[in-house]
């Protein structure tokens, strides 16, 4: 079977893994964004129920 491999800066790597690896890697930003997100809503959730005391 024939693979064909891109060289990217002097290494030669296959596609599919680049892909792989990006998709990875959006994932884990998306997982980030949204624990960002979470976090954040809950502390302005907190300090807002303080301020109404």
């Amino acid at each position: 079977m024939y693979t064909v491999l891109v060289e990217l800066l002097g290494v030669e790597v296959d596609p599919v893994l680049v892909g792989i690896v990006a998709i990875m890697l959006g994932f884990v930003f998306a997982l980030y964004l949204m624990l960002r997100r979470t976090v954040t809503g809950f502390q302005e959730g907190m300090q807002e129920s303080r301020g109404r005391k």
